[in-house]
């Protein structure tokens, strides 16, 4: 009986390591679906021009990360018109939707790949996109690295915490 309450104060431990480590792996993965859907946004601008509020509305129905209301609302506000400008309503809905979720600097990566959606210059358009793209793909790597040796903290010191309570309690 012994062993079997030592095997699953060790898997307990080992589980709460993974739980630990879970919000950065679910901020990882909202860059990356971010990062995904602003690629996936240029080149449909690019290539079907198709009118931005249905885009933006199109978009909101492939995710259902908090991207998901933040293109909603986007396409919402382009379809009732009104008086603003495109990069400001960008902005107030990024930071309204987004600001609890990216630090200032991936808002900002975000907000200058918003900017450049409506540029006319397909040649700049182009190369700021890939440019932004690259950022956010070297942000993320950068996020993920630190994440695995966040990781493998978190699952040492819980092992090691189980594997303590083991040896005392046998």
């Amino acid at each position: 009986m012994k062993w079997l309450g030592s095997f699953l104060l060790l898997v307990s431990g080992y589980l709460l390591s993974r739980r630990m480590a879970e919000p950065g792996m679910r901020h990882v993965e909202l860059l990356e679906e971010g990062e995904y859907l602003f690629r996936l946004l240029e080149s449909e601008i690019r290539n079907a021009k198709i009118p931005l509020p249905e885009l933006f509305a199109e978009i909101s129905r492939r995710t259902g990360s908090c991207w998901k209301d933040f293109f909603a609302d986007l396409s919402e506000e382009m379809r009732e018109g009104g008086d603003f400008t495109f990069s400001d309503e960008f902005e107030r809905l990024l930071t309204h939707h987004l600001a609890e979720n990216l630090t200032d600097e991936e808002q900002y990566l975000f907000l200058r790949a918003g900017r450049n959606l409506l540029s006319d210059d397909l040649v700049f358009h182009k190369d700021t996109s890939e440019q932004l793209s690259r950022e956010i793909e070297e942000h993320v790597s950068v996020m993920k690295k630190q994440l695995d040796s966040q990781r493998k903290v978190y699952q040492a010191l819980c092992l090691s915490m189980s594997a303590l309570i083991v040896i005392f309690l046998i």
